[in-house]
């Protein structure tokens, strides 16, 4: 038997053959049981914790051993762990912030380009047996002509953001940490509250916090254009869905592109589903397979590098910042 246990909560991959290699011989792996109770026992063994996106709260965190090593998450956010407790218990937690930036960028962008040459409409006119060239609102406009707003000007949204001015589309950033030379040239750092006003596409790409949940409200649809955009591919709670459909059903704005939602999936009368003006996609614009195989392989080393004693990398939450 392995010196070290690992308690997997959750993951969607058929099996787990890649943490087991990478562990091998160093700890076993188990899958963490459904019953909360089992749970609860599981955890109070485990000495390092990989989450997917099962809800890890404080009383998880606390059921963990005093010397557990690690929580690590498959991927960037980390809000469905309860990190605060975490780190009052001195647990690492880590991420892996590089592992699908280019496929969010890239639907992002894809987003914003079905909705800049109007794709959902036409196709659905297509199927539906018409020709339909009429020429109704939104006017469609050339793409040089136009101006994409980013909220959280990171890596993600700077790779957006760059993707947007090689089209020819003028680029906002807004970042509260951030300077204006920060930005690099293809974008002009803004306020938030002039993003939104001179912005045809608002484009979001900040993590969810408390300072940015509810971030995109009624507020900021009422300074939008009423010929602009939405894209959400971050964290669905950053946009308040019901100011949402509320701007998108009074026209004051002309649609949106999301990938994320308050509550996921969405129900199934939600009106953003199917609604004509909203291009919708399931949570899917992290994936390709080798961002997903990618993410597997950085997330094993960096517990194996805990258990190993050494500090593992991208920890968010500060804990073991002078280990060696």
């Amino acid at each position: 038997m392995s010196r070290y246990t690992v308690v997997v909560t959750d993951h969607r991959f058929g099996d787990l053959a890649i943490e087991r290699e990478g562990l091998s011989g160093l700890a076993d792996l188990e899958e963490l049981a459904e019953d909360r109770a089992r749970a609860l026992d599981q955890l109070a063994g485990a000495d390092a914790v990989i989450n997917l996106v099962r809800p890890f709260d404080e009383g998880m965190v606390d059921a963990l051993p005093s010397d557990c090593r690690v929580i690590a998450r498959y991927g960037i956010g980390v809000d469905n762990i309860a990190v605060d407790a975490a780190t009052a218990r001195g647990i690492p937690v880590v991420n892996d912030p590089d592992y699908c930036v280019e496929e969010v960028a890239t639907h992002a962008v894809a987003m914003i380009l079905s909705l800049a040459r109007r794709l959902k409409p036409y196709d659905a006119a297509m199927a539906d047996g018409e020709w339909k060239t009429d020429r109704a609102d939104p006017i469609e406009h050339r793409f040089s002509s136009q101006t994409v707003g980013v909220v959280g000007y990171g890596t993600i949204g700077a790779l957006v953001g760059r993707h947007a001015a090689a089209l020819g589309a003028e680029v906002l950033a807004s970042d509260p940490y951030l300077d204006p030379e920060e930005v690099g040239e293809e974008a002009t750092l803004v306020s938030l509250e002039g993003l939104y006003e001179r912005a045809d596409y608002v484009t979001v790409h900040t993590p969810l916090t408390d300072g940015t949940r509810g971030l995109a409200d009624a507020g900021a649809f009422q300074r939008m254009k009423d010929t602009a955009f939405l894209i959400n591919v971050a964290r669905g709670p950053i946009v308040d869905e019901r100011s949402l459909i509320d701007a998108l059903d009074a026209g004051e704005i002309a649609g949106a592109g999301l990938d994320v939602f308050e509550v996921e999936p969405p129900a199934a009368d939600s009106p953003l589903r199917g609604h004509p003006d909203v291009v919708a996609t399931p949570h899917d614009a992290w994936y390709s397979e080798e961002a997903n195989t990618e993410r597997r392989h950085t997330i094993t080393e960096a517990v194996r590098l805990a258990l190993e004693g050494r500090r593992p990398p991208n920890v968010v939450n500060g804990v073991g910042e002078d280990a060696p």
